[in-house]
């Protein structure tokens, strides 16, 4: 098993890795007049600072300095708003409420603590450390530090999480320790951030390190601006220590960061609230970023209440995670027009409980209950992709509403043996009930070291309306009876200009009762021990080949 990543180099290259992205935010113009009028550290002529030290703050963490902070914000409104500054010290705080036209500026050496003591928060039922409601022009910047303290205790599975049922039989049965991570019973169950419906928001330039809860939650705002920031949880200990939520949030840009968590880096999320439907989650870019995590990097779901769309995940770098990226709709939403794109991707099998197979990305479209609402997922492109993977990629819809329209286009898969005794990979690419499927210059290369488990590049069953040009691969295991591609129930769909690489045995299999209109042209199988294998002759005579 590779090395996890270690914490204190990550923390010395943080700033490294920022100074070499490029920021290429462009679009959401309505951050501008934000950035203009609020750099970090400084206000304009007419604004006032407002130092902790000044009203109590000894920078000592034996001290607790929630009272301090609060005094200070309420001498910072009291003037309209301005920069509330943390000097260099150590302050232990329980809630800080961000106020409208306010900054609150933590300086490099600065470092807030995690208060334990449960009088230092609101009552609110998302409680958190820096907590906003209904503001507007809102920053948090600087280079100081916010620590969540994450308390955690290895013990014995508690139920049975549904999401991976298959995965719990599986690790089982290969005889693996069932017992995970759950966060401390009694510990400081908070969110680092909790901003509910707020207008305007910047965060730059900030650690937060060790949330017991999600990093940044944005619940109902418009208008985020994140930039440069850098987000640590345990990649082992860590559940439920999300990196940012994006909840029924809309006009996101998310730039030149460095995330490290346990569960999803950035994760996009549609819920209801205080009875209220949920709102939609729309215009949001994700660029520039370096990203790990025991779960997704870049996810989608899986509350989906309402609808997301317009999303752009570009410019990426995904290292030692337990997936690429991923959209789950459970909960009767449409997630549409999304673009990932530009990402190199390392994977890593993680522990039994996380989410994911160290798969490139992992698409589903089902329900949450029975009597849940079925949702959509169309309209997905994902383009310029290089993936160094250990599990099957999976784009799945549901049998009675098919995912619609994915494009994938140049897209290489460099298949590794998987790190764990729990085996689970088969096909490198999997895809069950879609309706307009479009592969171009798709790569599937398999390692030397090879997997019992190991079947095709793509597997696809219950496809209807698809075109696959300039694919290239194999099966597997070279010479075996699997063949490259599989195809099951497909219907009216193009093969074409493909090549069976070395090792190939049979390239195509074509089976089912369902399959028709099928046309097979100028593909390359020289290297191939058999071209085309049909499951019955009167299937071969309504094949189209040339």
């Amino acid at each position: 098993m590779e090395k996890e990543i270690n914490k204190n180099q990550l923390f010395a290259g943080r700033r490294s890795m920022i100074g070499q992205c490029s920021t290429a935010i462009g679009s959401l113009l309505l951050f501008s007049s934000f950035r203009n009028k609020r750099k970090p550290g400084k206000t304009d002529n007419s604004a006032a600072t407002f130092d902790v030290k000044k009203y109590g703050a000894t920078g000592r963490r034996s001290d607790n300095a929630t009272l301090a902070f609060h005094d200070a914000i309420k001498a910072c409104v009291a003037r309209g708003g301005g920069l509330v500054n943390v000097p260099p010290g150590d302050y232990t705080v329980g809630t800080i409420e961000l106020r409208d036209n306010m900054t609150l500026h933590i300086e490099a050496g600065a470092t807030l603590f995690l208060s334990q003591s449960a009088h230092d928060f609101r009552r609110d039922p998302e409680r958190s450390m820096i907590y906003a409601e209904n503001a507007k022009n809102i920053a948090v910047t600087g280079k100081g530090t916010l620590n969540g303290l994450a308390q955690y205790d290895f013990t014995e599975m508690t139920g049975i999480d549904p999401d991976i049922a298959k995965e719990i039989d599986i690790a089982k049965a290969a005889g693996v320790d069932m017992r995970r991570y759950y966060r401390r019973h009694g510990a400081m169950n908070t969110y680092m951030f909790v901003l509910n419906d707020c207008i305007n928001i910047l965060l730059r330039d900030i650690t937060v390190i060790n949330s017991p809860l999600w990093n940044i939650r944005l619940n109902d705002c418009d208008g985020v601006h994140v930039e440069g920031v850098y987000i640590f949880s345990d990649l082992e200990k860590g559940v439920n220590a999300d990196g940012i939520d994006i909840v029924s949030t809309s006009n996101v840009c998310i730039s030149d960061s460095t995330f490290v968590t346990g569960d999803d880096s950035i994760v996009l999320k549609t819920i209801s609230k205080n009875g209220k439907p949920a709102k939609p989650v729309e215009n949001v870019t994700v660029t520039n970023c370096v990203l790990t995590s025991s779960s997704t990097p870049l996810m989608i779901g899986t509350e989906t209440e309402a609808d997301i769309r317009h999303v752009l995940f570009n410019n990426c770098v995904i290292r030692n995670s337990n997936k690429g990226f991923g959209i789950n709709v459970q909960d009767g939403a449409n997630v549409s027009d999304v673009i990932i794109s530009n990402l190199t991707i390392e994977t890593n099998r993680r522990h039994w409980n996380w989410w994911g197979d160290a798969e490139m990305c992992r698409f589903i479209l089902h329900k949450r209950k029975p009597a849940s609402k079925l949702g959509v997922i169309r309209d997905i492109i994902i383009d310029n992709i290089i993936a160094h993977t250990r599990g099957t990629s999976t784009i799945t819809g549901h049998p009675d509403q098919p995912v619609e329209n994915i494009t994938m286009s140049n897209v290489q898969i460099f298949m590794n043996p998987e790190n764990k005794k729990d085996k689970r990979c088969t096909d490198a690419l999997k895809i069950e009930n879609v309706l307009g499927l479009k592969i171009r210059d798709l790569t599937v290369k398999w390692s030397d070291e090879t997997e019992e488990k190991w079947k095709s590049a793509i597997s696809m069953k219950k496809v209807t309306d698809f075109n696959i040009g300039s694919f290239e691969g194999r099966q597997g295991l070279k010479n075996s009876e699997e063949p490259a591609i599989w195809m099951d129930d497909v219907s009216d769909g193009t093969i074409r200009d493909s090549r069976a690489a070395k090792g190939t045995g049979v390239f195509i299999r074509l089976s089912g009762k369902e399959s028709k209109d099928i046309i097979l042209r100028n593909n390359d199988t020289k290297k191939a021990g058999r071209r085309i294998v049909f499951s019955d002759e009167e299937l071969k005579k309504e094949t189209e080949i040339n």
